[in-house]
C-alpha cells in the first residue's frame, strides 16, 4: 500500500510497454492477410458501437457504486488501483462478450483459432504468475487486497472470456 512514485511510474510504463508489445504481436499473428487494421462489415460496426455503449454505462455505473461505498464506510479493504483495474476490467468484459455472443468480436480478416489460442495462454500465463504471487507473498497487506493480485485477476478474466468464445462456437454449431 502506498508505494512511490518512482515504482508507480515504473510499474506503469512497464504495462504500457508490455501490453503494446503484446497487442501488436497478436495483431500481426492473428491477422489472415498480415495487417494489423481490422476489417468489420457495417453489422458488425454496430454491434460493437452498442458494446461501446454497454461498457460505458457499466463503467459509469461501477464508479459510482465504488464511490457510494467510499462515502458510506470508512474503510473499504481493496486498494484503489485494484477497484479501477477492476472496474476497467469489467467494461471491456461488458463489452467482448457482448460482441462474441452477437458475432461483432472477429474481425472478417482475423484468424479465430490462432486468437483463441494466444487469449488462452496469455491468461494461463497470467493465472499462473497471478497464483505464485499468491502462494508466496499474499495478496493483502494490512487486510487491504493489493494490486498484486492483478495478474489472477487478469488471469480469470481472460480465461472467461474463452469460455464465453466456447460456448458462442457450441451454439453455432449446433445452430447448423
Amino acid at each position: 500500500m502506498g508505494g512511490s512514485l518512482e515504482h508507480a511510474l515504473g510499474f506503469m510504463v512497464g504495462v504500457i510497454f508490455v501490453s503494446a508489445f503484446v497487442v501488436i504481436l497478436m495483431l500481426v499473428l492473428t491477422s489472415r492477410d498480415k495487417k494489423i487494421k481490422r476489417t468489420y462489415d457495417e453489422r458488425q460496426e454496430a454491434i460493437r458501437g452498442k458494446g461501446f455503449k454497454y461498457a460505458f454505462y457499466t463503467v459509469i455505473t461501477l464508479n459510482m457504486l465504488y464511490a457510494i461505498a467510499d462515502i458510506a464506510c470508512e474503510r473499504i479493504p481493496v486498494e484503489s488501483s485494484v477497484v479501477a483495474f477492476i472496474v476497467t476490467l469489467c467494461g471491456v468484459g461488458v463489452y467482448a462478450w457482448y460482441c462474441i455472443l452477437n458475432d461483432g468480436y472477429f474481425a472478417i480478416n482475423e484468424k479465430k483459432k490462432e486468437t483463441i489460442i494466444a487469449l488462452t495462454a496469455i491468461g494461463v500465463f497470467n493465472l499462473a504468475i497471478g497464483i505464485s504471487s499468491a502462494v508466496r507473498e499474499g495478496f493483502f497487506e494490512d487486510g487491504v487486497l493489493t494490486y498484486d493480485c492483478m495478474n489472477l485477476v487478469c488471469g480469470i478474466f481472460l480465461l472467461a472470456t474463452i469460455l464465453v468464445l466456447l460456448i458462442k462456437d457450441f451454439m453455432d454449431k449446433r445452430e447448423d
